[in-house]
């Protein structure tokens, strides 16, 4: 039955995605009518045999589609994308003819034209949809990659927006400059054997697969370049090849690429202490990548990551703000190599948060997946007392023992344990890299985040007090100890932050006990320490607009004067729910929206709203949400983050459009396809602030907020134009729930 269900689904997608909107269909009708005449009938036989709908009709199926709700309906299609990227993610490592015949089984279903080799060359060679069988070809096209790529979710309206004649140009575009990435064996008194070549190239393909990014990297970007080496271009945003921001998510993928591999080749049964996998990130021109990385991987580099970047690189991945640590090249070597002066090896990535796990270590034979399984109490032997076993059964802990002193492995598997909440495990793992390197920012900042979540986990006062207080020794160790641009100092606010929080909730709550030893002052002074932390975070951003550090300082600006404002807020006798009746969080945003730039002259001298200076906010929020959001790849806080937007659109904007409604609706709705990922690996949902909550429990605060929104947004508002003003009464009303305070009743 579950199989049965699966498939209706990807059948349902794949419609859908060829008729995007009832409007679609129409002008299919009304356009195509060569092809329609025949193929409607067909098509809706086709939805009918498949139980899609109840009765073969026209109006069944027209509104079939009309319940299309897919979350990225409008989402536009990667930059720079052709036609012939399109192709070469269906055919994968296949060829044009055999996806041809993969597609014969469509256009006979379906009743459209018969695709032939020569449609797809002319329409790679210049993309102009002018005739009813090319337009039929893109429809097919677009189902196809519903079964195959669901997650892309090109459907065939967003297909048509492909640059006219873009094929050629845009081709041209990504061979002149981009990132490249080197990925190299090395051998270190073992001989790199084809055996570990073979595994190289194919581990690489399935890498960028996990990553999503075939949408826009192609296996046959996969170039071999030497006897053991292998390069991937990656193509920039169009423009001049000397603008670092046009690099951003080249740099980041290419730096999750090398996150990914350096971590797998430790993992692999062909890797050992004597072979080395070393990467090396190029941007820039792609005809000087040759004449850069070659004579690198002619030198011993000896970082312990394996990962390099050239100086160009290094900068761009700055301006990216990427969540990596870079270090210039320290050259050990007696002999004067002038090549590696401006290199810059990756010491660390912050990837407790900010990037994917390794879907290896996912696996039950790697790591325990649940608490309450035989598996974990025989983990907890082999990982507290060694002894006891001849060799350990869990692969992660071999490996560990084969790369002791490997930080990159030991956080990955840190984190996996974390991400089931088997702190006590996941600390004694990073007690094992503190042993033999106790500077190690990384190791410190996570220690610090398990203790901060073992805080928020209890609910007894002076259990969490203690781990609390564990995690703020840890911080004051970082910032006495650690270099200043090595410090997050956004965790160490959020630290902070949660504590203020946590102190609401005893304050709130039934529990006597634990609300007498808090008084109304240390709120607020947990929330200005948070607030003086983002303030730094803020400062040390390279860019001078780190997401994370701007959006949580307005909040903590919004609690500490609304606390501030009617100390009755933390008796829950005197309120039962947190609201803003005052708007006090509007009242700050907009005089923190003034000082930073982003909004102005919002009311006129008659006090009416400018409503191009709300567009212009709008737009900025959505362009630093864009840029944060280039930062994490992290499958467990991606939920959240896209919780986050709708935080900042509902509880901050001075007002609202439909379009912003929009926004909102469309970030629950992916959030929440995010977060039903999560289930089958046991893997919880990262929550700032709040440390990890299970997916079920984030599932219900999704689902609790999408139906606020839906209370005062009909789906009437939602037929109006995009920049519409949400009626102003209306608004007011709105404006008194804020889904901070709501987070802040609900833990």
């Amino acid at each position: 039955m579950e199989e049965d269900k699966t498939d209706l689904n990807i059948t349902m997608n794949s419609l859908w995605n060829t008729f995007p909107s009832v409007a679609s269909f129409v002008d299919f009708k009304e356009t195509d009518r060569e092809v329609s005449a025949r193929a409607i009938s067909r098509i809706i036989k086709f939805a009918h045999k498949n139980g899609i709908i109840e009765k073969e009709t026209e109006k069944a199926f027209i509104e079939f589609l009309a319940s299309n709700n897919k979350p990225d309906i409008d989402k536009p299609l990667p930059e720079e994308l052709t036609f012939s990227d399109v192709i070469d993610v269906l055919c994968g490592n296949y060829s044009v003819n055999s996806l041809i015949t993969q597609l014969e089984k469509i256009t006979k279903e379906l009743s459209l034209p018969i695709i032939k080799a020569s449609m797809i060359t002319r329409l790679k060679r210049n993309f102009i949809l002018n005739t009813a069988k090319k337009r039929s070809l893109l429809r097919i096209l677009a189902y196809r990659l519903a079964q195959k790529r669901p997650d892309l979710s090109w459907n065939y309206d967003m297909l048509c927006k492909i640059a006219v004649g873009s094929a050629k140009k845009a081709d041209d575009a990504k061979e002149k400059s981009g990132t490249t990435v080197t990925l190299h064996l090395q051998g270190k008194g073992e001989i790199i054997t084809p055996t570990d070549i073979n595994w190289l190239r194919m581990e690489l393909s399935k890498c960028i697969e996990y990553l999503n990014l075939a949408g826009h990297i192609h296996n046959k970007n996969i170039i071999s370049s030497g006897a053991a080496s292998f390069s991937l271009k990656l193509p920039k945003k169009q423009g001049p090849a000397e603008q670092p921001r046009l690099y951003d998510r080249a740099i980041r993928d290419s730096l999750a690429i090398a996150h990914q591999m350096a971590v797998r080749w430790l993992l692999s049964e062909y890797s050992s202490p004597q072979k080395k996998l070393v990467i090396i990130i190029h941007a820039g021109l792609v005809a000087e990548t040759n004449l850069v990385v070659q004579p690198l991987l002619e030198t011993k580099l000896t970082g312990e990551t394996g990962i390099y970047l050239t100086d160009y690189a290094r900068l761009c991945a700055r301006v990216a703000d990427v969540k990596v640590g870079f270090e210039r090249y320290k050259n050990h070597s007696i002999v004067d190599e002038s090549n590696i002066n401006d290199i810059w090896t990756v010491k660390y990535f912050m990837s407790y948060n900010y990037y994917n796990y390794i879907p290896y270590l996912l696996e039950e034979r790697m790591l325990p997946i649940d608490k309450n399984e035989l598996s974990y109490n025989k983990f907890q032997q082999a990982l507290y007392f060694p002894e006891m076993f001849s060799e350990s059964p869990f692969e992660a802990l071999r490996t560990l023992q084969r790369f002791p002193h490997s930080s990159l492995l030991l956080i990955e598997i840190a984190k996996v344990l974390r991400g089931r909440q088997m702190l006590y495990e996941a600390d004694t793992i990073i007690s094992n890299i503190l042993l033999s390197d106790p500077l190690n920012v990384i190791a410190r900042h996570m220690r610090m985040l398990i203790y901060e979540n073992i805080a928020h986990m209890n609910s007894d006062f002076f259990i969490s007090e203690r781990a609390f207080e564990r995690a703020i020794a840890e911080s004051e160790f970082i910032i006495r100890r650690c270099n200043n641009d090595e410090i997050s100092w956004n965790e160490i606010g959020l630290l902070y932050y949660g504590r203020a929080k946590k102190y609401v909730n005893y304050l709130r709550a039934d529990n006597l006990s634990n609300a007498q030893n808090i008084r109304k002052e240390d709120v607020l002074d947990n929330f200005q320490k948070a607030k003086e932390y983002f303030l730094k975070g803020w400062t040390a951003s390279p860019a001078g607009k780190d997401g994370t550090a701007m959006f949580y300082y307005l909040c903590a600006l919004c609690f500490i004067e609304l606390f501030s404002s009617d100390e009755k807020l933390l008796d829950k006798k005197e309120y039962a729910f947190l609201s803003d009746k005052h708007n006090v969080f509007q009242k700050v945003a907009i005089r923190y929206f003034t000082e930073i730039g982003w909004l102005r002259n919002y009311v006129s001298a008659e006090g009416n709203i400018n409503e191009s200076s709300l567009y212009v906010l709008l737009l900025a929020l959505k362009n630093i949400v864009a840029r944060f959001e280039n930062s994490i790849m992290a499958e467990s806080y991606l939920p959240y983050v896209k919780y986050t937007w709708c935080i900042i659109f509902w509880d901050f904007a001075p007002c609202l459009t439909i379009g912003a409604c929009k926004y909102i609706l469309d970030s629950l709705n992916e959030a929440r396809i995010r977060t039903e990922k999560l289930v089958d690996d046991n893997i919880f949902v990262y929550q700032m602030s709040i440390n990890y909550i299970s997916p079920e429990k984030f599932l219900l605060l999704i689902q609790e907020t999408t139906d606020l929104v839906n209370k005062y947004v009909t789906a009437d508002d939602l037929k109006k134009d995009d920049n519409s003003l949400i009626d102003q009464n209306k608004f007011k009303e709105m404006s008194k729930t804020k889904l901070l305070l709501l987070e802040l009743d609900r833990y």
